[in-house]
Parts: C-alpha cells; sequence; structure tokens
C-alpha cells in the first residue's frame, strides 16, 4: 500500500483542481493501491472535498482528510520570518507530518508536479536508517544564501517530492526543537520550509535519481519522470509544453466535462457482438419501403402475409441504430474534450485577469497609505503673501470723551 500526502490552501478555490490532476495523473499511471492522505485548512470547501473522493472513488483508491492547525509556537516563531506571507503557513503542514500521519513512511508531493511514471518505482527505494530521500534542488546562483544560513550548498535537496522514512524522524531527538530554532535564528530566509528540513535533515538523507523530481523547462523529454514546474511558468498554462498532458489528466476529474463513474469501461462500448447472425439478412426486402406504390396496389391482399416473417429486417434496422449510438457518443466526447480545453484556457485567463486586479487593488492601498501618512507628518503650513495689507481694528480707548459745547 502506498502512501501519498498533498498539502492544499485553496483561498481562490482553484488549487484543488490541480491537486486532483496531480492524482489522477499518478493513478493514470500505478496500478497498486494508494492510501491519499490530503492536509488542509480552512480553505478548502466542501464541494472540492467532495470532488476528490469522486475521483479517487472511481479509481478504487482510499483518501483521508486531515484539518491541520500549527502549533501556537511555531506560529509565533514563523510570524518574524520574513517570506511566511508569500509561501502562507500552510507551507509549514510538511515539518509535522510525522505529528499526524500514522503511517512508517509516505511520498510528499506539492501540487505543481507531473507524475509521468509508476510511482511505486519512488516508493520502494530502501531509505534504511535515512530520515528522508530527495533529490539535489537544480536552482544557481544560490552559494551565497545557502552559505548565509550555514547551509552546505552541495547537500541542499529540493522539498517538492520527498520520501519521508516517519518512524527515523520520529526516533530523532528534538526534531521540532531545532526546527523552531531554526526559524527563530534565520528570519530572513526567503523559502522558509524548505530550508528548515535541510537545517534538519540534510546531515542524514539519501540523494534520488534526478528523474523522481526534474524541474521543467522547454525542451524537457517527460516520458518516465516525475517533473516540477518549480517556476513561474505552471504545467496548467496554454504556453507550457506540459499543457495537452495537463488536459488529459484534467479530463479524467471532476473538473473536468467529460468525467464517468466508470472511465476504465468506456472502451469496451465498442466491441457490442451483434445479436442475429449475418446469412440471415436478406438486402431485397430492405428496399421495399423505397417502392410502396406500386407493390401494394397490385398483389392480392394474400401477397402481403409473408411480410411478418421477415424478421431480420427489423433486426438489421437495431444494428445500424447500434452504430449509430456508438457514433454520436464518440463525437460527443469529442465535443467535451474541446468544450474541456476551451474552459481550461477561459479559466486560466480569467484567474490572471483576478491576479492583476489584486495586485492593481494592493498598489491602489499602498499609495492611499503613503498618501495618509505624509498628510499626518507634515503638518499645512500657509504661507503669507509680502502684498497683504492687514485690517487691524481700532482699540477702544479706556478715556470716555467728553463732548465740548
Amino acid at each position: 500500500m502506498i502512501e501519498l500526502v498533498l498539502t492544499i490552501n485553496d483561498k481562490d478555490g482553484s488549487y484543488t483542481a490541480h491537486a486532483g490532476v496531480v492524482l489522477a495523473s499518478i493513478f493514470f499511471n500505478t496500478q497498486q493501491t494508494i492510501n491519499v492522505h490530503i492536509v488542509h485548512d480552512d480553505s478548502l470547501s466542501e464541494e472540492n472535498k467532495l470532488k476528490l473522493t469522486q475521483l479517487v472513488d472511481v479509481f478504487h483508491h482510499n483518501i483521508f482528510f486531515y484539518h491541520v492547525t500549527v502549533p501556537g509556537d511555531m506560529i509565533e516563531v514563523a510570524a518574524g520570518v520574513h517570506k511566511i506571507e508569500y509561501w502562507t503557513m500552510a507551507s509549514m503542514y510538511r515539518l509535522l507530518l510525522p505529528n499526524f500521519i500514522q503511517a512508517d513512511r509516505v511520498i510528499y508531493l506539492d501540487c505543481d508536479i507531473l507524475v509521468n511514471m509508476d510511482i511505486n518505482e519512488l516508493w520502494s527505494i530502501d531509505l534504511g536508517e535515512h530520515y528522508l530521500g530527495a533529490v539535489l534542488d537544480q536552482g544557481e546562483n544560490l552559494l551565497e544564501y545557502f552559505t548565509s544560513l550555514g547551509l552546505n550548498a552541495e547537500l541542499y535537496f529540493n522539498s517538492g517530492v520527498i520520501l519521508f522514512q516517519l518512524n527515523n524522524i520520529r526516533n530523532k531527538q528534538n526534531w521540532y526543537g531545532e526546527m523552531l530554532n531554526f526559524l527563530r535564528d534565520f528570519p530572513m530566509m526567503t523559502m522558509p520550509d524548505q530550508d528548515v528540513l535541510n537545517a534538519v535533515y540534510s546531515s542524514n538523507y539519501l540523494q534520488m535519481d534526478q528523474r523522481f523530481n526534474t524541474f521543467a523547462h522547454s525542451e524537457l523529454d517527460l516520458d518516465n519522470k516525475i517533473v516540477h514546474f518549480a517556476g513561474d511558468n505552471k504545467w496548467w498554462e496554454t504556453d507550457s509544453p506540459a499543457a495537452p498532458l495537463y488536459n488529459k489528466f484534467l479530463a479524467m476529474t471532476p473538473w473536468g466535462r467529460e468525467f464517468t463513474p466508470a472511465p476504465v469501461s468506456e472502451p469496451e462500448q465498442a466491441n457490442i457482438p451483434p445479436e442475429p447472425p449475418a446469412p440471415e439478412i436478406q438486402p431485397v426486402e430492405i428496399q421495399l419501403p423505397e417502392n410502396p406504390v406500386p407493390e401494394v396496389a397490385a398483389p392480392a391482399p394474400e401477397a402481403a402475409a409473408p411480410a411478418p416473417e421477415n424478421i431480420p429486417v427489423k433486426r438489421r434496422r437495431r444494428k445500424r441504430r447500434r452504430s449509430l449510438r456508438l457514433r454520436i457518443i464518440s463525437r460527443l466526447r469529442k465535443k467535451r474534450m474541446i468544450r474541456a480545453k476551451y474552459r481550461s484556457i477561459k479559466r486560466i485567463k480569467l484567474i490572471k485577469r483576478l491576479h492583476v486586479k489584486k495586485k492593481r487593488a494592493l498598489q491602489l492601498r499602498k499609495k492611499k497609505k503613503a498618501l495618509q501618512l505624509r498628510k499626518k507628518k507634515l503638518p499645512l503650513v500657509r504661507k503669507k503673501s509680502k502684498h497683504v495689507m492687514k485690517k487691524v481694528r481700532p482699540k477702544k480707548s479706556t478715556y470716555p470723551l467728553k463732548r465740548t459745547s
């Protein structure tokens, strides 16, 4: 039994669909039964939770949901980390897997991953006494950054695909305290979860082959690999080289139009055996409806008697109807695939527009705040013109004037 973990923080409602496509790519290439563990917060809606359950049930696997809240001491320490708002507090979930996942070992995957191989190959790797198995990070020009955090650049691994040996981690003394200390000591880190994992476990981990976590680029061979779209160009975008594969696996999920409860049995519908044998067909009698006038007028009523005996005519009509049904079904499937592709492109454009609107709204808020701060700091001083004459009111004399006659 393969144990698989995905973490979900879905603020806009679209991230869960990407997680579903990752699962579909795994189910399509793997025959062994999988236990799927979904670690999430309040942002996962009941509708998306139901769709994930439907997807896993269709492929005859198991699913478990974990509503996780980060411990108070970790929230307090992580709040001081510079980039924690960019990555969200949900990025800390993978650090806490030994606390609530009861399995001995698990595979952790990010949701920007394409699994184009049998994941059992990754699962069957023997970790021995190592804490985890991971692939060296393929980022460039990060030597100064690693040295500033006290990390070894030659051992630094990527956290998008990890095979955790949870029992070995639980046996490590103060593994949780080491995480808190690193978060506290280096608040200017840019990749909090990945840096923490390297700081605590890089001294004792197994370096796996690069095909288990290959960074995507334009001229990449996608066969028999786990591809990580770690950059800005994700595989669900239209200009990505893996976009056709994304649409293929999206169609297997409840977020795709042509999702059906039993996708495995669809190809068998084309091989329906005919009920009657072929020699009984009489092609001459099929053409009788084309010239009804001369044949009805000439013969006597007795000649019309053999008509009900022509049973093969009705059977042939049934055959034609069945073939037409299959043609209609295939046409409908093609139309649904085209619609799904169009809808996915349209959805991506809408997400991009929303993202741009949010950016603009944030910029406007920042400008307004800056203006308000300036107004508070600089009090308005009215300058008096040199050429303005001041009006002076005459002072009242304290001595009363006596009228002289």
